[in-house]
């Protein structure tokens, strides 16, 4: 009788140990956004976890509520965006924080988490439509802040990720850019971003192919490094602006990439 007894307490045990990881592995929030992780890496293996501020590559695949392809980049480039820099819908900053890499998960986002009543159109995904996505964490990439400072000029630079100097390879003119940026004016309004094109724009330095600006906060820094950069008007648009989306006097609030540097020499 004992022994049965302490059987039937250890398949208890075990039964609500599996129901507790089952629910580690799938949950759903007050505003219906759903989770499941599909794909889970061992604790051991998992020496980061996503979180505000860390650049992902990303797989994703998403379908409507029948199934149907709507879109997916699995076997091709990943999509590299900023968690928690509203790059991505809200739903998806909250379904891509927490996770390994190599992590997969089934996400269901409602609406109002997606595209909104507006919908988007390109996709044909309709106002308010439910979004069933498949997502991976390909890598991710965690910023080493360095140092802030005015320039002569007005401008204020932050390096938000550092290179160490001897694994430096530093901007000078005529050097060729492949600079990826987000661009916001003063009260927080997002105007552009070359991430959303998953594409680097590409110049050549201090040749007058971008605003004053903007030649200055790329002049001295290294391949891989990232800095935040309050431009002033003078050094942008000037007093004109660029309507409809940057009126005139606007001080200009990027973040940008250095993310790949060709030497003129190398050309």
């Amino acid at each position: 009788m004992t022994r049965f007894l302490v059987l039937a307490l250890c398949t208890l045990a075990l039964l609500v140990s599996a129901k507790e990881e089952e629910q580690k592995l799938q949950w759903t929030d007050d505003d219906g956004l759903e989770i499941k992780i599909i794909r889970p890496i061992k604790a051991e293996k998992c020496t980061l976890k996503s979180q505000e501020g860390d650049v992902l590559d990303q797989f994703y695949k998403l379908t409507d509520k029948d199934g149907k392809e709507i879109g997916s980049n699995f076997g091709k480039k990943p999509y590299t965006f900023t968690l928690g820099k509203g790059q991505v819908i809200p739903g998806m900053e909250r379904a891509m924080t927490g996770m390994c890499v190599g992590e997969k998960r089934k996400v269901v986002i409602p609406g109002s988490l997606g595209f909104g009543d507006k919908g988007r159109e390109r996709d044909d995904i309709k106002g308010d439509q439910t979004l069933y996505y498949t997502v991976q964490l390909v890598d991710l990439f965690r910023n080493v802040p360095g140092e802030k400072w005015e320039t002569e000029e007005g401008m204020t630079i932050e390096v938000t990720h550092k290179i160490e100097a001897d694994k430096c390879k530093k901007s000078e003119s005529g050097d060729t850019i492949h600079q990826q940026y987000v661009l916001h004016l003063e009260d927080g309004t997002f105007v552009d971003s070359s991430w959303s094109r998953n594409a680097p724009f590409i110049f050549k330095l201090n040749r007058g192919e971008v605003i004053k600006g903007m030649d200055l906060a790329m002049t001295g820094m290294c391949e891989g490094e990232k800095r935040k950069v309050i431009i002033p008007y003078e050094l942008g648009y000037g007093e004109d602006g660029r309507p409809p989306q940057i009126p005139g006097k606007s001080r200009l609030y990027f973040d940008i990439t250095l993310e790949k540097l060709i030497k003129k020499d190398e050309l």
